[in-house]
């Protein structure tokens, strides 16, 4: 059971770095696409701050009321308190552990308290399997409990490689010129040009205003428009 445990843990750590990496990518795309959004205006009088919270609100979606939890077993809240006992802030003040090993530590304590409020035994479980702790549970049921918080990073790497954000971290301009017109088509945006759109993408793309052809070809015949003055 023990080489079960190990692949399982394998398996586990692997996805949770593909899906760390996954994720980087996706907040890189959000970050930009939200940007290049919020520079294309709908009415060119308006504030572009004020369009781009108004299309923010209007994508919320009204919360929806969290399910009843079961409580945790006796043996997850053992789990809990061991990683309190080794994580809490009070304990590492005077600890002669490295300041990656704090941070590390610390970052355990808020997510075994987050997991605890959840009643996730899974993340529990992670958690003390990240820091090495001796937990009271057999080897099937942590191997089985890495599996299902795979399975669901691996979920969540799908739909990141389905999203908008995916995809435009992932295009050249003229596909992010389609992501933003079908974003324009779904929301009623009929009045945006193919002109703005390609601006507030260069602009996010550090390019603005425009391609280093663009800008060469301005200077030059700003130079020339000195010479002829002159």
């Amino acid at each position: 059971m023990r080489n079960d445990l190990h692949r399982a843990s394998l398996y586990f750590r692997f996805i949770r770095e593909e899906h760390e990496h996954h994720h980087e990518i996706f907040l890189k795309g959000q970050r930009e696409l939200l940007e290049a959004l919020s520079r294309v205006r709908v009415d060119p009088t308006a504030p572009v701050n004020n369009q781009h919270q108004q299309n923010q609100n209007s994508n919320q979606a009204p919360p929806a009321a969290e399910p009843e939890l079961p409580d945790l077993s006796a043996d997850l809240k053992k789990i809990y308190r061991k990683i309190v006992t080794d994580t809490h802030p009070d304990k590492l003040v005077n600890a002669k552990i490295s300041e990656k090993e704090h941070s590390k530590k610390n970052e355990a304590y808020i997510r075994a308290t987050v997991a605890f409020n959840k009643k996730d035994e899974d993340a529990l479980i992670e958690i003390a399997v990240d820091l090495e702790l001796e937990i009271d549970l057999p080897d099937e049921q942590i191997a089985k409990s890495l599996r299902s918080r795979g399975g669901k990073l691996e979920d969540q790497i799908a739909k990141i490689k389905s999203s908008p954000e995916w995809y435009w971290a992932h295009s050249d301009e003229n596909r992010r010129l389609q992501i933003i017109k079908e974003i324009c088509q779904r929301n009623g945006w009929i009045l945006v040009t193919d002109e703005q759109i390609i601006e507030s993408i260069r602009y996010v793309a550090g390019m603005h205003p425009g391609t280093k052809d663009d800008v060469r070809e301005r200077a030059r015949k700003a130079m020339q428009e000195r010479h002829r003055i002159t």
